[in-house]
């Protein structure tokens, strides 16, 4: 084990039993153990247990002998057109059995699956498509006729099959998949995972969770997420039971619980946001769950005296094969401290180190690196950017070996476990979603209205935090806000859609010159302006259900959702419980298009008919007497009980759960 370079001998050294302490003893964790490839190891399944059910989504239900030749069948078709190792394969589905299919297929033919999330804007989704530079695009009829699909590209559905099934050689060092998360040069980037990271992270969850063919595995991360590689993989390996949560009970708590409960859930992963809202419920009769895990922010919440599970904490970037620390959070005790990220996982280290790469000592914010198996390739086609993101390990034993440079800031506790401080670059945290500001600066500033523009995140007086974007205009007239708002929304997930967008004349600069980020006026309230009608009373009613808002009839019909704590978990229970009440069929998209009660009632009373329109608003007009037991009550009693929104339909995707 060799130390660093010294560059800077005027800064303090560590001592040589701590400098052993925190490179040798607290990265001691290598295993050795067979690389099984997943597929391989789910064919086994499918195998000895033939009749097991593999992954239901409450509806419909598919056995392991029944996922592993549909998707062998699917595995034809793909190298038919011609899927090899090392090739692409784009797959743009819902949350579903078919979306567990096509990946296990692209496996099989030997390929790298790249998944999309149909929620996401075409613009966006077309981008990732020619980047990754996929010959094929598994999706459905609907989004194939949205997007311009490059020439060249075949397209298949979802349920084609070929005559015999393929189960194709696959080396431990080929891609698995390709994750495509937030980008500082303005477009998203592509993370290459090779099957050694996944099998990995695949063989560290069984044996740290015991998970077998009893388990019964929930699946509630969006599909652009990694989190849903962690979900899917190691329960189809272990010969459990996978279920797809539907996205009425992912999206609320209380329903949630009640899911796990009715399904006999024993392990299962939850955003941050999300899981710090479970944990403060009280378990319902008939839960078994033993395992909730969580990870992708800052968590704040510990568990019930009373929770009969354990809530263990998980930190990895999308470059590390999703975990690379773990934890066990403590139960609520009179005492309070943030919990850990806890420490790494079999065959991860973890570095936290000065500018000059050297450790830092206990207690003190340094860098964090990671180093290991479960290491990215890199990014795709950014040769540049790999380079400078994942660097020579200086403290491997063996040559060659890269440590990924994370850009967050961390210190040691005294045991070894580690603390998450905050970010050192441009990258921020919002609710659980990782976001490159600078690629929503570069969005702005395609806009022919916009000539600069800075992006910073805000905490407001519920300790919510948000993003403001600070524009000036590109020939000195007035710029029309929402125009602008409306070309992100058509370019960016709804999360990087800044809650405020701000115009001014010209930044404030430092005195070399730089745009001085710190002096940038903070947005001011104009005053509140409460719902003018009953429409707009329902909607805010609505909102403040969903954002636990005292007084819905005191909102401000011109306050951002963002800003009154919304984001996509709850953005999506808006939306479902709009379109029960409304009889509608909108999307997320709409809600940030349209992020204000004001805005958003005019797209309600659009997408409408008049007469379903007038009922409901003539029962909002009790709202502003009522608790909010009974608009509970309200909304369930005039809801369509058969629309899709009522009964958690697999359709649209809580991108928060993509950390990103």
């Amino acid at each position: 084990m060799r130390m660093p370079v010294d560059e800077d001998p005027g800064l303090p050294v560590l001592a040589p039993e701590e400098y052993h302490r925190q490179v040798v003893e607290w990265n001691a964790t290598e295993v050795a153990r067979p690389v099984t490839l997943v597929h391989v190891q789910v064919a086994a399944q499918a195998a000895e247990r033939p009749d097991a059910v593999a992954v239901t989504n409450g509806t419909r239900s598919l056995t392991y002998a029944d996922l592993d030749a549909d998707a062998g069948r699917l595995a034809r078709c793909l190298r038919e057109a011609g899927v090899v190792p090392e090739v692409a394969v784009a797959i743009c589905l819902p949350r579903s059995i078919e979306l567990v299919i096509a990946m296990l297929a692209v496996f099989k033919a030997g390929g790298t699956y790249v998944p999309l999330d149909p929620e996401h804007p075409d613009a966006r989704l077309e981008y990732m498509l020619t980047d990754c530079g996929a010959p094929v695009l598994i999706t459905t009829d609907d989004v194939r006729a949205r997007l311009s699909v490059p020439e060249g590209v075949r397209v298949l559905r979802p349920d084609a099959r070929g005559i015999d099934p393929v189960d194709a050689p696959v080396d431990p060092g080929n891609l698995a998949y390709v994750i495509y998360t937030s980008g500082s040069t303005g477009r998203p980037k592509g993370v290459a995972v090779a099957h050694a990271g996944l099998a990995n992270l695949v063989a560290w969850h069984l044996d740290s969770y015991r998970i077998g063919d009893t388990d019964r595995v929930g699946q509630c991360a969006a599909v652009g997420f990694d989190a849903s590689v962690w979900e899917i993989w190691p329960a189809l390996a272990a010969g459990a039971t996978l279920h797809i949560a539907g996205d009425d009970e992912r999206l609320r708590p209380d329903l949630l619980l009640n899911w796990l409960a009715d399904n006999r859930i024993t392990v299962t992963f939850l955003p941050t946001p999300l899981a710090a809202e479970v944990v403060k419920l009280p378990s319902p009769p008939g839960l078994v769950l033993r395992a909730l895990l969580t990870g992708g922010d800052r968590l704040g919440e510990r568990p019930r005296s009373d929770t009969g599970y354990e809530l263990i904490n998980h930190y990895g970037p999308t470059e590390a094969s999703v975990v690379t620390t773990a934890g066990v959070v403590p139960r609520r005790t009179g005492s309070w401290r943030a919990p850990s990220i806890g420490r790494p996982i079999d065959n991860v280290r973890t570095y936290i180190l000065d500018h000059a790469l050297r450790p830092v000592a206990i207690g003190v914010s340094g860098e964090l690196h990671i180093a290991g198996t479960s290491l990215a390739r890199g990014y795709v086609d950014s040769p540049g950017l790999t380079a400078e993101r994942f660097v020579p390990d200086p403290f491997a034993t063996r040559p060659g070996e890269r440590m990924y440079r994370t850009g967050d800031l961390a210190r040691y506790r005294p045991d070894g476990a580690i603390e998450f401080v905050g970010r050192i670059d441009s990258q921020v945290s919002i609710r659980g979603v990782r976001i490159e500001t600078g690629e929503i600066e570069a969005r702005l500033r395609e806009h022919p209205a916009v000539a600069e523009a800075v992006v910073a995140a805000r905490v407001d007086e519920r300790e919510n935090t948000y993003l403001v974007g600070y524009v000036t205009p590109a020939t000195g007239g007035a710029i029309d806000v929402d125009a602008v708002r409306e070309h992100l929304v058509n370019h960016l997930p709804g999360q990087m859609v800044p809650a405020v967008l701000v115009p001014l004349r010209r930044f404030p600069v430092t005195s070399n010159g730089k745009i001085d980020v710190g002096n940038l006026p903070v947005p001011e309230s104009s005053g509140v302006e409460t719902p003018r009608d009953p429409l707009e009373d329902l909607v805010a009613a609505i909102w403040a259900l969903v954002l636990d808002l005292p007084e819905p009839g005191q909102i401000d019909i011109h306050a951002n959702f963002l800003t009154l704590g919304g984001h996509s978990l709850r953005a999506h229970q808006v939306i479902a419980r709009v379109n029960a009440t409304f009889d509608i069929d909108l999307s997320a998209r709409a809600l940030f298009g349209a992020p204000t009660i004001a805005s958003f009632a005019d797209v309600v009373r659009h997408a409408g008919t008049p007469g379903r329109i007038e009922t409901v608003t003539r029962l909002a007009r009790q709202v502003d007497e009522m608790s909010d037991d009974e608009i509970e009550r309200l909304l369930a009693e005039h809801s369509t009980v058969d629309h899709p929104s009522a009964k958690g339909w697999e359709g649209e995707q809580a991108d928060e759960l993509n950390r990103g």
